[in-house]
C-alpha cells in the first residue's frame, strides 16, 4: 500500500495545484496516533460541490484512477459525497468535507512526513474523535477511545461535541477508553 499511498498523495497535491480542489488531509486509520491495519485511504478534501464531477473527470483521465466514482449521498447520510479511487490493491476514499467541523478539520491538520519524501496534513487526534464519532460504527467508537486516552485537548473536544449535540456519544467513548488497556 505504501506506493499506491504516494501515488495517491502526489495526484491529490497535482489536483491542488491546478486547482480541482482546494486542500486535502489524511483522516480514518491511517491517520490514527497508532495507526491500525486498513484496507483503503482516506482523506478529506475541500472542493466546490459543483467542481466534484470536473475533478472526478480529471481523475478518470489520469490511467491508473480511470475506475473512479462519485457516490452521492442522500440528505440524511453523514457522508454527501465520497469520491472512490481505486488504486493498485487497495483505494482511496476522497470524502468531500462539507460541515464546519470538516472543514476545520482540513484547515487545522497537522503537517507530518508519514513516508521519506511525502509531506502532507494529517487531520489532528482531536477532530479525528469527532469524526469518529459523527461516523458512529464499533471500530470508529474505538478508534476514538485510543484517541482520547491520548494526550489531548479533551476541551476542544467536548466544545465540538456540544456544539454538534454529540455528548451522549463523547460518553460514551470515554467511558470506552476507560476499560481499553
Amino acid at each position: 500500500m505504501e506506493k499506491e499511498f504516494r501515488e495517491i498523495v502526489k495526484v491529490l497535491k497535482e489536483a491542488r495545484r491546478l486547482k480541482y480542489i482546494h486542500d486535502f488531509a489524511l483522516t480514518g486509520a491511517l491517520a490514527l496516533l497508532h495507526p491500525r491495519a486498513t484496507e483503503d485511504m482516506d482523506f478529506l478534501i475541500s472542493i466546490e460541490k459543483e467542481n466534484i464531477g470536473r475533478f472526478v473527470d480529471w481523475l478518470k483521465f489520469n490511467k491508473p484512477y480511470n475506475l473512479a466514482r462519485h457516490h452521492a449521498g442522500r440528505p440524511k447520510d453523514r457522508i454527501k459525497d465520497l469520491i472512490e479511487v481505486p488504486a493498485g490493491s487497495t483505494r482511496a476514499d476522497l470524502i468531500v468535507a462539507h460541515s464546519e467541523v470538516e472543514k476545520e478539520a482540513i484547515a487545522t491538520a497537522s503537517p507530518v512526513s508519514p513516508l521519506r519524501n511525502v509531506k502532507l496534513k494529517v487531520v489532528r487526534p482531536e477532530y479525528l474523535i469527532i469524526l469518529k464519532l459523527r461516523a458512529g460504527s464499533d471500530q470508529d467508537y474505538i478508534d476514538g477511545a485510543r484517541l482520547w486516552n491520548e494526550s489531548i485537548d479533551r476541551r476542544l473536544v467536548r466544545r465540538m461535541a456540544k456544539k454538534m449535540y454529540m455528548e451522549r456519544g463523547l460518553e460514551k467513548l470515554a467511558g470506552l477508553a476507560k476499560r481499553l488497556p
